[in-house]
């Protein structure tokens, strides 16, 4: 082969300085295969399950950042997403009918179905921070116009076929009721923490009643929330339609459709964080009365945050909390 001469070695040089792409070079590479870590070699398939059963889904998802191969294995254990989703969707259907939906809307694959379709969480409280003004007092040493008081909604939906769930309304921060609410024996003995019943209407509307049963009446109070979620999987908002109290055997008012689309509005949403949205004067003495307060959204918090998360912060910290 004749040697290369000076132009063209040239020409090419100058080629290759103009046309040069970063991505060229990885063309013609493979990537090394990775070795299947110990553990996975060690454990079969039904201990792995066992495992992931104790660890939780939030847990087993997170066993994919850890390396290659337990990124594969997370993708492609099937049989662990599927356990997952049926107990997900337990409170809603069968599990029939769980295997049913994945065929037709998730193409067969509970991980995707897990991904993408809401589902109230149990591994952990969804938890609401709300606020309001109040006029203070003027002593002669000491002037406080007013007074940002800051309570707390919690909720938490038990796992199972029951569709159960604990509510409470407390001044206390999430470091302190979350302890009660993750230990159902302490809950059972608070009598601050109400239990009662929830439903499902469609894919994101939630009903949920507590029945308080007095001397003189019974009064039920129905929160009408709509789940969402800010990410895929999260499921981790519940935003608060409407609330009311009914005595005795009194209709229940069902929200409108117009009520379901209100909560999407960007400033009705922000006005309701703050407390500031119109509403008819309250009557105590009505049979049917609708709460204008403690409207705000609620933020799920997994049980391992409860003690780090931002809505621990007092009012001299975070007066305002806009969930998003």
């Amino acid at each position: 082969v004749a040697p290369m001469s000076a132009g063209v070695a040239i020409v090419a040089h100058i080629n290759t300085q103009l046309f040069w792409r970063p991505w060229l070079e990885l063309y013609d590479r493979r990537r090394a295969p990775c070795e299947v870590p110990a553990v996975l070699e060690a454990l079969g398939a039904d201990i792995l399950s066992v495992v992931a059963h104790y660890a939780g889904p939030r847990a087993f998802a997170r066993l994919a950042c850890t390396c290659r191969a337990f990124n594969a294995f997370v993708s492609r254990a099937e049989t662990i997403w599927r356990t997952f989703c049926f107990e997900a969707f337990a409170h809603r259907e069968e599990p029939r009918e769980t295997a049913k939906t994945c065929a037709e809307r998730f193409g067969g694959s509970y991980r995707y179905m897990w991904k993408l379709r809401l589902r109230l969480r149990t591994d952990g409280i969804y938890c609401s921070r709300n606020t309001y003004i109040k006029p203070g007092t003027k002593t002669p040493t000491d002037s406080v116009p007013v007074h940002l008081v800051c309570y707390y909604r919690y909720f938490r939906f038990l796992p199972g076929r029951g569709s159960a769930f604990l509510c409470k309304t407390s001044p206390k921060t999430i470091r302190h009721e979350g302890k009660l609410f993750k230990d159902l024996a302490l809950a059972a003995k608070d009598g601050g923490t109400l239990h009662g019943c929830y439903s499902i209407d469609g894919e994101n509307r939630v009903h949920c009643e507590v029945l308080r049963i007095n001397a003189a009446s019974t009064t039920s109070t129905h929160f009408f929330t709509r789940l969402r979620e800010t990410k895929p999987g999260a499921s981790n908002r519940l935003d608060v339609v409407k609330i009311c109290l009914v005595d005795d055997e009194e209709p229940v008012p069902i929200p409108s459709e117009e009520n379901w689309i209100e909560i999407d509005d960007e400033e009705h949403m922000y006005r309701r964080t703050l407390g500031v949205v119109p509403a008819d004067a309250y009557d105590g003495s009505s049979a049917v009365r609708n709460s204008n307060r403690g409207l705000n959204t609620l933020v799920f918090v997994p049980w391992e945050e409860i003690n780090t998360h931002e809505l621990n912060k007092g009012v001299d910290e975070l007066d305002y909390y806009i969930t998003g």
